[in-house]
């Protein structure tokens, strides 16, 4: 899971060439982008049990990048399947195992990999995938019920509440570290942010503290009551990072791909195509900083 959550900011040197990330290969190389077309489909690599983004429901795959993948496939002109995974014990290992190596067992590898972070000291480092198309800015936030915080102003304001977290993620260790461990005793820990959310719209928690893009989403799933405040981003303090921006990967060996789907991109956002996605979701779309 931490591998999703990472902090991670777009690479300047890739976004100021307008969305193209292109990055030249060996022009012997196939070119995933006229494979795709041959076959007439690419494939994503999307996370597993991964609500709102790619998950399970009613026994069809759905969620925003699940959405996603399916218009930048038509904006390619070809249509598009997905590969669902789970995260290895960082990034890397989802990019080797997903776009460039495969498992060791000999597993093959897909076209594309959605919701990737892209830090630029870790975009600049890679040598085997190209990280562009940055198109949504995440950031750490908290929900809370509005009938247990009448004047809520900062986080010292859940000590002695019960704040639900998904166990493991950066908000669990902010939490139980932040202010000298003073907030550790109101964390309340789930294995999973969606288990987290229905509790807490069952009145079983006071806050969530999650990504907010996470957050909305299944607060919206799970119907949350109009006493939930929604989330409200908060700015970590110290080493933790409270927000990062999200891009798609590709193998460095095929740069006509990385072109067409960082054009394709850039025409989703501008043309509204994107924000819709994520209203379909619950989720409000926030533009990256940088394009």
């Amino acid at each position: 899971m931490m591998s999703r959550i990472t902090g991670l900011i777009a690479a300047l040197a890739i976004l100021t060439s307008s969305l193209t990330g292109v990055v030249r290969a060996d022009d012997d190389a196939p070119d995933r982008l006229d494979i795709a077309k041959h076959k007439g489909s690419l494939e994503f690599i999307v996370y597993r049990d991964y609500p709102p983004y790619s998950y399970e429901k009613d026994g069809v795959f759905t969620g925003v990048d699940i959405d996603m993948g399916k218009a930048l496939a038509t904006a390619v002109g070809v249509n598009a399947t997905f590969r669902t995974f789970i995260p290895g014990d960082d990034l890397d290992d989802d990019l080797r195992n997903n776009l460039w190596r495969g498992t060791i067992v000999g597993g093959s590898v897909g076209d594309v990999m959605l919701h990737v972070g892209a830090d630029p000291q870790y975009v600049v480092r890679q040598t085997q995938v190209s990280i562009f198309g940055v198109y949504y800015r995440e950031a750490v936030a908290l929900s809370f019920d509005t009938r247990k915080f009448p004047s809520y102003s900062t986080i010292g304001d859940v000590k002695g509440r019960r704040v639900g977290v998904e166990l493991g993620s950066i908000s669990d260790q902010f939490l139980t570290t932040t202010e000298g461990g003073a907030l550790s005793k109101s964390v309340t820990r789930y294995t999973t942010l969606d288990a987290c959310v229905q509790a807490y719209t069952e009145g079983k928690l006071d806050a969530v503290l999650a990504p907010k893009g996470e957050l909305q989403g299944l607060m919206f799933a799970h119907g949350a009551k109009a006493n939930l405040a929604a989330p409200q981003p908060i700015q970590f303090q110290g080493i933790f990072r409270s927000a990062w921006e999200i891009g798609i990967a590709v193998k460095k060996d095929s740069p006509k791909l990385s072109a067409a789907l960082a054009e394709a991109m850039s025409k989703l956002i501008d043309n509204g195509e994107l924000k819709a996605i994520y209203a379909r979701h619950g989720m409000d779309y926030v533009t990256p900083g940088l394009r």
